[in-house]
């Protein structure tokens, strides 16, 4: 064992505690929404993990020829494989989180010992003493403070997300390139801690290098409350514009059942003079006529359109919407639907599932040069465990499918994913079942299977 460095083992370890614990616990309750197991198991291992960050310190002062630069990187990993490990986010995300939490915790370092240098010249010349976390308190404190009111308070409140795939998906797009800017920081503070050819402890005593380092910090929060906000904004505008696109369908739906309905009244207002025009065709005997008025009357009234295609109500709805758009489109529709009107996804979900298919096929077949059709088939039936399952395969006439690097199919309306498909995917997910697209010599096939 080395000589006994100029400080108690009680002050190291008061040191560490103040280093690492209030940032674990501010972290995990930001994200206490999004811990990945259980509460009690959570809870110990963030005792063990405390534990072990207040150990490895002490093996560099009292066991020799350790390597303190090789036990910070260790501390620095664990801490990483903790934070990944227990919360359920995507990884920019938490990457970012980290790297912050990690640049503002610096200024505590240094902020404290400054202080020391100040209050009490002689004990700052030591590396670690009770006075340099007295010191640091009232810097940590106000560190917290504004960490948590400016970037984390509001790191996680958008848990209004459709569900936990949904929303990682959509961060996805966020977080991917993001933590780029806390990483960009903490490139400034690596410089500082190892660029200087004076030592940790000068740099720390130096009153404008702390102010330097301050006003680093105080425009990196600024940076980072703006970059939570406008990711904040993306996903309530993201969420809005699935929603928009769920209550377009639902406009439709209600424009074409008060088409219908208009449809009707006229045919009630017309009647009697197609009752007229029916006594002299008939006086007159000329059945040319008498086709020509039976066409017309089909037409303007699409007799030749079912109206009851599926007991399900909400899915006969838009069944009909779309077998209206398919016959003014020159498009096949063909429907093989057994859904009772009790089931167990819910009618909104419904709705959207098979509108958001139905709105794709129908757009695919508009870009096809000749015959086109759509082909569904649905059915729902009762498994062996007395679970319930909703199958649905629709089939439809395409041209040329467009897709990422990842292989997601972009939309035809917008720049970027369909949305169409992502809320069928989002509603797979929530009824825990699956789906499939798949694009085979001009023919698209969506299948979906839904428990409850």
């Amino acid at each position: 064992m080395t000589d006994n460095p100029p400080y108690h083992l009680w002050e190291s370890m008061l040191y560490d505690v103040l280093r690492t614990l209030p940032h674990m616990l501010l972290v995990l309750y930001a994200y206490r929404g999004h811990w990945r197991f259980g509460k009690t198991f959570t809870i110990v291992m963030t005792a063990l993990l405390w534990i072990v960050q207040m150990i490895l310190p002490q093996v560099g002062d009292y066991m020799p020829g350790a390597n303190m630069t090789a036990i910070d990187i260790i501390e620095i990993v664990i801490y990483l494989v903790f934070i990944f490990v227990m919360l359920k986010e995507h990884v920019g995300k938490l990457v970012f989180t980290v790297l912050a939490l990690s640049n503002m915790g610096n200024i505590m370092l240094y902020g404290g010992k400054c202080i020391e240098g100040l209050l009490f010249p002689e004990l700052a010349q030591l590396r670690l003493h009770y006075t340099y976390a007295l010191c640091s308190l009232p810097v940590l404190f106000l560190e917290l403070t504004f960490a948590y009111f400016l970037i984390f308070q509001n790191i996680c409140s958008h848990d209004d997300l459709p569900d936990d795939a949904y929303r990682v998906k959509i961060q996805g797009y966020l977080w991917r390139y993001l933590w780029l800017v806390p990483a960009v920081f903490s490139l400034i503070w690596f410089q500082s801690l190892y660029g200087s050819d004076k030592s940790t402890l000068e740099e720390r005593l130096n009153p404008l290098n702390s102010l330097y380092l301050f006003a680093v910090t105080a425009g990196s929060m600024l940076i980072y409350r703006i970059i939570v906000q406008l990711a904040a904004l993306y996903e309530k505008n993201f969420t809005l514009l699935a929603e928009n696109h769920s209550l377009s369908i639902q406009r439709l739906q209600y424009d074409s059942l008060n088409e219908r309905l208009d449809n009707m009244r006229r045919t009630r207002h017309d009647l009697r003079h197609h009752a007229a025009l029916l006594k002299e065709i008939r006086d007159s005997g000329d059945i040319t006529a008498l086709d020509d008025l039976i066409t017309m009357y089909t037409e303007q009234n699409r007799l030749d359109q079912p109206l009851v295609r599926c007991e399900n109500e909400t899915v006969n709805v838009v069944l009909a919407l779309y077998s209206e758009t398919a016959c003014q489109n020159d498009i096949a529709f063909t429907v093989r639907a057994d859904i009772p009107e009790a089931i167990f996804a819910d009618k909104k979900d419904l709705a959207v599932l098979f509108g958001n298919i139905l709105e794709n096929a129908a757009d695919a077949c508009k870009e096809v040069e000749g015959s086109r059709f759509i082909d569904l088939t649905a059915a729902y039936t009762e498994m062996p465990s007395g679970k319930h399952c909703l199958s649905i395969i629709v089939k439809n006439s395409c041209g040329a499918v467009s897709r990422d690097e990842k292989g997601d199919f972009h939309s035809t309306k917008h720049p970027g994913d369909g949305i169409g498909i992502s809320s069928v995917k989002r509603i797979t997910e929530k009824y825990a079942g699956s789906c499939s697209f798949l694009p085979e010599d001009g023919v698209f096939t969506v299948s979906v299977i839904l428990y409850g």
